[in-house]
């Protein structure tokens, strides 16, 4: 009788055509060449070890804090990476939200925290974009765009003074530019 050759790959019977009655062997053959077993076990290897990674940097982005002030603070920066990510009518909308007061002349808002008020580079969206939108869904479809009477930086939360005509946008930029609004931080 034949003796018996097993591989990892897996055994093949191979007979030797006589029928019933015949002798068959065992036969082993590999499924690819050692070359590329070897790089298969190397693709392996560098997948696990960029999962690895992966999860290292998920743990690192932001660690959990005990501090209540600063999850308050992680939580405000994760919602100012969305809304860089927003559709302009939906960043209105938040805006909406946060009107603090309009009357025929000017509109108020509370400006987020994170969400420039200017373009530049690297800014996907900003307040200056999303005027026209806010102003259409304040007065209707015919709206003339709101105007800017200030800036306020990026990181910086609070009040926006934003004007419906442009004679009203420069007498309150006067006014700020004369210093007789009191600003507090």
């Amino acid at each position: 009788m034949a003796a018996r050759r097993w591989s990892a790959s897996g055994p093949w019977i191979r007979g030797n055509g006589q029928g019933c009655g015949s002798l068959f062997t065992l036969v082993s053959k590999p499924f690819c060449s050692a070359a590329a077993a070897s790089t298969a076990i190397n693709a392996q290897r560098l997948a696990e070890k960029l999962r690895a990674q992966k999860r290292e940097q998920d743990t690192k982005k932001e660690p959990v804090s005990t501090n209540a002030v600063q999850r308050r603070v992680q939580e405000i920066v994760r919602f100012t990476r969305q809304l860089q990510r927003v559709h302009p009518n939906v960043l209105a909308k938040a805006l909406t939200r946060g009107i603090l007061h309009q009357d025929k002349n000017l509109v108020v808002i509370n400006k987020p925290y994170g969400l420039p008020v200017h373009g530049g580079p690297g800014v996907q969206l900003c307040i200056t974009d999303v005027l026209p939108i806010l102003a259409k869904m304040l007065h209707g479809h015919k709206a003339e765009p709101l105007h800017l009477c200030h800036r306020l930086d990026k990181e910086t939360t609070g009040v926006m003074v934003l004007a419906w005509d442009k004679d009203m946008a420069h007498q309150v930029q006067e006014l700020f530019r004369t210093r007789q609004v009191v600003k507090k931080y």
